[in-house]
Parts: C-alpha cells; structure tokens; sequence
C-alpha cells in the first residue's frame, strides 16, 4: 500500500495514522510529519515516580506529551521531524533485528551518505540502531510486535528522521522531562538534522519522503515474500 507524505496538524493524528496501519492487513508505508510540536513517549515510562507531574511540566512548557506504544524513549516532534512507518506481516524467524535492518536500509538506500549505525550517548531515545552522519545523530528507531498465530506476527517498524528545523528546542524539551523523571541528561550537540548533515540537498523533506515510500515498498515486498517461503 502506497502512502504520500501527511503533514498532520498534531502529534495524535500521526500516532493514529501509524496505529491503523499496524491493525490493517498487508504491506503498509506511513509516512507523516506534524505541524505543532509535542513529546512522544512509550506508554512504559507511566510506571515511573512523578510522570504525571512530568506530564504537566512539559505541557506548561509548551510540550505537551503523547504516548506511543513502540519502546524507546521520549523524542520530540514537529515541523521538521519526518516519520516512517513499516507494518507488516512476517514469521517468527523475521527477528527484531531484522526488523531493524530493514528500516534502516531503506533509509541508507533513500539517502546515499556515510551514515554510522550505533549508540550516540546523551541522545533522546538512544538505540543501538541509530543512524548517524559525522558523528551525530540523525535518525532513532524503535518497534512493536504483535502475534498473529499459525507462526506469523504482524511487525510495525518505526523511525524518527531529524530532516530540517531547531535541535535545540526539542532537546532541550527532553532534557528537562528527563530531570522530571531523575532520568539522564539529554545533549543537543550529539544530534543533527540531515539538511544540515547534506547541504547540497534541495526540499530535503518531499524528496526523503518520496524515495523512502518507492524503496520501502520494494523492500518491505521481499521481506514478506520471504517469510511466506519460510512459513509454506
């Protein structure tokens, strides 16, 4: 299913457009991008002393908070910010990394560039599956997996594409709901944002959208097609 960039009006709608996708069927691409900004969180950091205060600290500060149910940690979100959806259905043998390999791999394929895949300490949502250009940060993932039965699960594969627009608010937002949850402090200077990366990139948000919806198409193709073989 071939989904256009949407630019959303808030977070919510974003978040909902991702969770239709995950309740459908088949191979679906979601591509959105808000106009107001907001924090996103997983529904787990609930648990933790002190985040209904968090809450309405960052809302005070004009972040209010939206919970996802993906892992990771808190982001921020807003013009700028490019998300990528993946839902699928694959086999058990499809594991969470190669969930994360593919995301990531259609991204590499979108944007030929030096990227780096790893951890960047003092980042929001720090992951092992990072992609980073000279050293900074540039793109987070996370994902969910729900069982479908007979063998087969049905996959929602998430990233965060820092594209264009002010780090410094929206790191700045996370640092301060983390020191609401006595959670570690969040540095703006281990991110960038990929016009910043790749100067030589022109309407970086329409021409990453439009090559990441053609590439993940094909790839997300093979990945289910593959595990059809293994589930037969």
């Amino acid at each position: 299913m071939t989904a256009p960039l949407a630019y959303v009006e808030g977070v919510a709608e974003g978040l909902a457009l991702e969770a239709a996708a995950f309740a459908s069927q088949g191979a679906v691409t979601c591509l959105w991008s808000p106009r107001r900004r907001a924090l996103v969180c997983p529904a787990s950091l609930r648990r933790r002393p002190g985040f209904d205060m968090a809450i309405r600290n960052s809302a005070m500060r004009g972040w209010p908070l939206h919970l996802r149910t993906t892992g990771g940690g808190a982001v921020p979100q807003g013009p700028g910010v490019l998300n990528l959806a993946l839902a699928f259905d694959a086999d058990r043998r499809f594991t969470i990394e190669d969930g994360y390999r593919l995301i990531t791999r259609i991204i590499q394929g979108a944007i030929p560039a030096g990227w780096s895949t790893g951890a960047t300490p003092s980042s929001f949502c720090d992951g092992a599956w990072n992609l980073s250009l000279n050293g900074r940060k540039v793109v987070g993932t996370a994902q969910r997996i729900r069982p479908l039965g007979n063998g087969m699960r049905r996959i929602l594969a998430h990233a965060l594409i820092l594209v264009e627009g002010d780090l410094a608010a929206g790191a700045a937002a996370v640092d301060a709901f983390h020191r609401d949850l006595s959670l570690g402090p969040i540095d703006a200077g281990v991110h960038t944002t990929l016009d910043r990366a790749i100067p030589s990139l022109r309407d970086p948000m329409n021409t990453l959208a439009a090559s990441l919806n053609e590439i993940a198409q094909r790839d997300i193709l093979r990945a289910t097609q593959h595990s059809g073989r293994h589930a037969a």
